[in-house]
């Protein structure tokens, strides 16, 4: 199975501070939002600012932006 999140580090402490896990959005159709090439299997990629607002339209809950917080996505395998 696979799952992905959009995960929030506090930039001071650069721990995970909160994650939203991802529906709705394939992995093909994740990684060309990313422009990530689909062939290349990642499991961690830097999310700008710009791009949360659009990532947050797929979490199952609603995504509170936080200035002081620097954001990725994370590709888990099960």
């Amino acid at each position: 199975m696979k799952m992905n999140y959009l995960e929030a580090y506090d930039r001071e402490s650069g721990f995970l501070v909160r994650e939203y896990r991802l529906n709705g959005i394939d992995l093909a159709d994740l990684k060309r939002l990313l422009g990530i090439d689909d062939q290349v299997e990642i499991f961690g990629y830097d999310v700008p600012a710009s791009l949360v607002p659009e990532l947050g339209k797929y979490t199952e809950e609603p995504v509170i932006a936080d200035e002081s917080c620097d954001y990725q996505v994370g590709f888990f395998r099960e």
